[in-house]
């Protein structure tokens, strides 16, 4: 997996910048969650290529759980619907676990984190593990949580109820524009950095602008582990 410069590089060149204007955010809507103040993502409405039955992304950590290799945080469509041996299908499923994946963080804890898509199509369970792979499963893209996943896929987050770092934006044309994060919130080295993508509907994903929102907070008001990842 490829590594990002040094915590400490990267916040203080973003601090001599300094803080400037964030982005034109008027005609934006939040990003969809599954509860308010969460950092994750809906990726229930996806339209992905013909014939999947199932399409997961799914979450998995480094030390591995040997109880759990992976789980589902979303899903779209029925896994293994369409298989001869359901049982069979379903197991490899849960035993799914690739050697990498995207949007990987590393926590205080020690525990790392990853994502990766799983399909089903028959009896076939496939892994796709790189943002290329998963604009080959999308194909199309025709709907804003498709074009969230392929900006989530490159490493940046969201912030589900601030549209300044988490907006998504429908174009006349079908494509959207996507407002990302990346920082992190409790360590005052790595500044907030605002991102803006331009997605077609080919699924390529290009930035248009960014902007240095603040500087992380000195305190927290929730656990550190959960605020101070590293991204890989």
């Amino acid at each position: 997996m490829r590594s990002f410069l040094p915590r400490t590089l990267v916040g203080m060149s973003l601090l001599l910048a300094g803080c400037d204007s964030s982005a034109d955010t008027d005609g934006y809507r939040e990003v969809a969650c599954s509860f308010w103040a969460s950092t994750h993502p809906h990726f229930k409405d996806l339209r992905p290529a013909a014939g999947l039955d199932a399409v997961q992304v799914r979450s998995s950590s480094e030390p591995r759980s040997t109880e759990y290799p992976s789980s589902s945080i979303d899903a779209w469509g029925q896994t293994c619907a369409t298989a001869g041996d359901v049982s069979a299908c379903q197991a490899e499923v849960d035993a799914s676990r690739p050697s990498e994946g995207f949007h990987f963080s590393c926590y205080s804890n020690g525990i790392c984190a990853y994502h990766f898509l799983l399909t089903t199509q028959g009896d076939e369970v496939r892994i796709h593990s790189t943002p290329a792979a998963v604009r080959e499963v999308l194909g199309t893209i025709d709907t804003e949580q498709e074009a969230v996943l392929m900006v989530y896929a490159l490493g940046y987050d969201f912030l589900c109820y601030d549209v300044d770092q988490g907006g998504v934006k429908a174009n006349a044309d079908g494509s959207y524009d996507v407002i990302g994060f990346r920082g992190i919130q409790c360590a005052r080295d790595i500044p907030i950095t605002q991102h803006v993508f331009h997605v077609s509907t080919s699924g390529e994903v290009r930035e248009m602008e960014s902007h240095v929102l603040r500087g992380g907070d000195e305190t927290c008001d929730f656990e550190p582990h959960l605020a101070d990842p590293v991204r890989r």
